[in-house]
């Protein structure tokens, strides 16, 4: 069988896509780590290896010839990840690895102006978080041709049980008072969200890691911005509907240019509240339909609703 080694897949992405193994049929799944392990991976049925970032040799031998590695790694913005990034890549051209699958995040293009992003977007990164995220692309990027194949995913806002996207939303629909929601409500309006089930996320992860040929270095984004309903409103009626609380949809909206400015007075890096990210190399690919987002959205809603 083909390897599939996940690094640092101890998060909540790593463990849907755990459970999405079905999907990757094809492959003998190992999770390589290199802190500690949650229960949950300790429990599973599946192979976990340990390995240092700093030290590249500890993890070739739990690579291989034409195995297919999936970094879920994530920097923190303190600068460990640049340097984590080009052991790892070193390991993987001594191993002689087959692809090389990179997890971003759509916060890269940072203060990017264009109102529709897609992957061809010139990135602007303005905070350390952003910064470090970019600087570990372009190393990952520059692999040359030939040495193995190199995609770069960006993720959008990853909701699901176990993350932590949507979570201070409904803090605040169950406990703040009428008029602090009406005033975010009036405020917010229909900015949009960017959020991305995990389901969605796993299934498209166990999909790339098998897409027969990429272009090297390509960038590829993992968002549900084609769903209408990925708006604030939207996800506050939700929220409101699922605690019983009485429906404000009928206030007016301020002009976004109003919550424009107030992000970048903030020095958030995205102050356009209607950025739109589209991507369309997923489709020429051929992915199979993947988990529809108001579904999903739904299904977490009333998850958290059970855990308040």
């Amino acid at each position: 069988m083909n390897k599939l080694v996940v690094l640092g897949g101890t998060g909540f992405v790593g463990r849907h896509l755990l459970d999405a193994r079905s999907e990757l049929a094809g492959f003998d799944l190992v999770y390589a780590v290199h802190r500690s392990e949650p229960d949950w991976l300790l429990e599973a049925d599946v192979r976990v290896e340990r390995f240092d970032v700093n030290d590249p040799a500890s993890l070739t031998p739990i690579l291989g010839p034409g195995c297919t590695v999936l970094n879920l790694l994530r920097p923190d913005g303190s600068g460990w990840f640049e340097p984590a990034i080009v052991n790892i890549l070193q390991a993987c051209g001594q191993s002689r690895v087959k692809r090389y699958v990179h997890v971003s995040s759509i916060d890269v293009f940072g203060a990017a102006a264009d109102d529709e992003v897609d992957a061809n977007t010139r990135i602007d990164p303005r905070t350390p978080y952003e910064r470090e995220h970019a600087a570990a692309e372009a190393v990952v990027r520059a692999v040359q041709a030939g040495l193995f194949e190199v995609v770069v995913l960006r993720l959008g806002a990853v909701f699901g049980e176990g993350g932590l996207n949507i979570v201070s939303f409904v803090n605040e629909v169950s406990q703040a008072p009428a008029w602090k929601l009406a005033l975010r409500r009036v405020l917010y309006g229909s900015r949009r969200m960017h959020l991305v089930s995990v389901q969605k996320v796993a299934q498209t992860l166990a999909f790339v890691a098998q897409v027969p040929a990429v272009r090297q270095g390509e960038v590829v984004l993992v968002t549900d911005d084609a769903a209408a309903e990925n708006n604030f409103g939207y996800l506050q009626d939700e929220l409101m509907r699922a605690f019983g609380r009485s429906s404000i949809r009928y206030l007016p909206h301020l002009p976004q240019s109003v919550l424009g400015l107030l992000l970048r007075l903030r020095n958030i890096s995205n102050a356009n509240p209607m950025r739109r990210f589209r991507e369309a190399r997923l489709a020429e690919w051929g992915q199979p339909a993947t988990a529809d987002f108001k579904q999903q959205l739904h299904r977490y809603i009333e998850m958290l609703k059970e855990q308040a």
